[in-house]
Parts: structure tokens; C-alpha cells; sequence
């Protein structure tokens, strides 16, 4: 039991060291301002750098946009 909440730290500390590096890519990158502006070599270089960041397992998985149709019809109510 100790082993797999060892694994369970070690996996938490791994996704939000991968967020922290999404957010610094973020910060760093992307300023709204500019993103109608931008070059496309630019925002195809930032795609893979997204998609570098993903990890294996998630690249291996079947696309689903369900989730996302779902948040956005959540939000939509924000407007």
C-alpha cells in the first residue's frame, strides 16, 4: 500500500510539474494581444511544443472532443 501511494506522490508531483512548465510556456509564448498577429511557423512550432508536453500515454489515446463540447456549453452560460 505504501508502494502505490509512493507512485500515486510521484505521479501528482510529475503532472504539476508538467502544468507548471504549461504555464511558464504560456506566460512566455502566448500573449493574447498578439495571437491574430502571429506567424504561422510561430504558432505551428507552439503546437508541437503543446503536444510535446502531453504525456505518451495521452498521445496514444483516441481523440474525444466530447469533454470539450461539454465544458464549453458549461461556460457558454457565462457570457
Amino acid at each position: 500500500m505504501e508502494r502505490q501511494s509512493k507512485q500515486q506522490r510521484e505521479l501528482i508531483v510529475k503532472h504539476l510539474n508538467s502544468l507548471k512548465r504549461f504555464n511558464e510556456w504560456e506566460k512566455n509564448q502566448l500573449d493574447t494581444n498578439r495571437l491574430d498577429t502571429m506567424d504561422e511557423r510561430y504558432r505551428l512550432s507552439a503546437v508541437f511544443e503543446l503536444y510535446e508536453m502531453m504525456p505518451e500515454k495521452a498521445r496514444e489515446r483516441e481523440i474525444n472532443v466530447e469533454g470539450i463540447i461539454k465544458m464549453r456549453k458549461a461556460l457558454a452560460c457565462l457570457k
